[in-house]
């Protein structure tokens, strides 16, 4: 499973142990105000949510995971409001008083409010990793129309261009057939491994099929995409393969690309960075070629 595929899984698990953890915490607080058990410090301190096994996990460990700091945020604010909240009853349950029903549903909105938040946010993991390549650690297909719909949708708004760049391994099928299929994964998973470093952190890059690959990168004029292109197809050509009997060789890829403009749906900008990759092919391989018609991108 490639390194991000493992944060995701690791995270989702550890997010599934503390939703676990804050039932069970909820379970002992009902307890303490409808049986009159001694409440637990996590109910009663001042800093009542640092001491609760979620409240740990947040503040030791979860930045250290596969979490958005917006969201990471949210959930620490939120979990403090449940615990300043099921303080406030507590207490007024030991001085004796009774606790204001407008009190007790703050204390089950606010406690509803972070369980739909951790829970989408477990949701949302286990659906990236659903989304992962395990070879390659690229985006599958699975939700590559949604993802490009949603940079199309911003990038309309901010009035930036959009770009398709479809890469295909130059003559992968020999190495399979002459080295067999091990050989191919690891070309295919170092390949993957050298367009993600040379590409932005927010850039879209999905496993389209096989041996050819998808790349969104906006925000960039053509100058600077072809430029991008150029640098990829130069990276993959100086990466170098090592054989089992110790014959170093190394790969090519062929790139097409298309702009996306607003006359121009989806498919149809795939489409045309597809026959433009086969454009490259044709033409020797080992070279970027635009789609005629993105030559004024909108």
């Amino acid at each position: 499973m490639p390194f991000q595929s493992r944060r995701q899984a690791e995270t989702a698990r550890e997010l599934d142990t503390m939703l676990n953890s804050h039932r069970a915490w909820v379970y002992r607080l009902n307890k303490s105000l409808v049986c009159g058990l001694p409440a637990a410090v996590e109910m009663i301190a001042d800093d009542a949510h640092l001491h609760c096994t979620l409240g740990n996990w947040l503040e030791s460990r979860a930045m250290q995971l596969d979490l958005n700091e917006d969201t990471y945020e949210d959930l620490v604010a939120r979990h403090k409001r449940v615990h300043d909240i099921a303080r406030e009853m507590v207490r007024t349950v030991q001085a004796g008083h009774r606790i204001q029903e407008a009190i007790y549903d703050e204390f089950l909105e606010a406690s509803e409010e972070f369980s739909g938040l951790i829970e989408g946010t477990y949701d949302g993991i286990i659906a990236s990793i659903t989304a992962t390549d395990p070879l390659t650690g690229a985006e599958n297909r699975t939700l590559m129309t949604e993802r490009l719909e949603e940079r199309i949708s911003k990038a309309k708004e901010t009035g930036c261009e959009v770009w398709i760049i479809m890469v295909d391994l130059d003559r992968f099928k020999s190495i399979n057939d002459v080295h067999g299929h091990e050989l191919g994964d690891t070309v295919l998973k170092k390949f993957a491994a050298v367009v993600m470093d040379h590409i932005r952190t927010d850039d879209l890059f999905f496993r389209y099929g096989g041996e050819e690959f998808l790349l969104c990168i906006s925000d960039v004029d053509k100058n600077t995409i072809s430029r991008v292109a150029e640098r990829l197809r130069e990276a993959v050509a100086r990466k170098t393969f090592e054989t089992p009997d110790g014959n170093r060789f190394s790969i090519t890829a062929s790139f097409g690309i298309a702009a996306i403009s607003v006359n121009k749906q989806i498919n149809q900008a795939i489409n045309a960075a597809d026959a433009a990759m086969y454009a490259a092919k044709h033409a020797g391989r080992n070279k970027v070629k635009f789609d005629p018609a993105s030559t004024q991108p909108a």
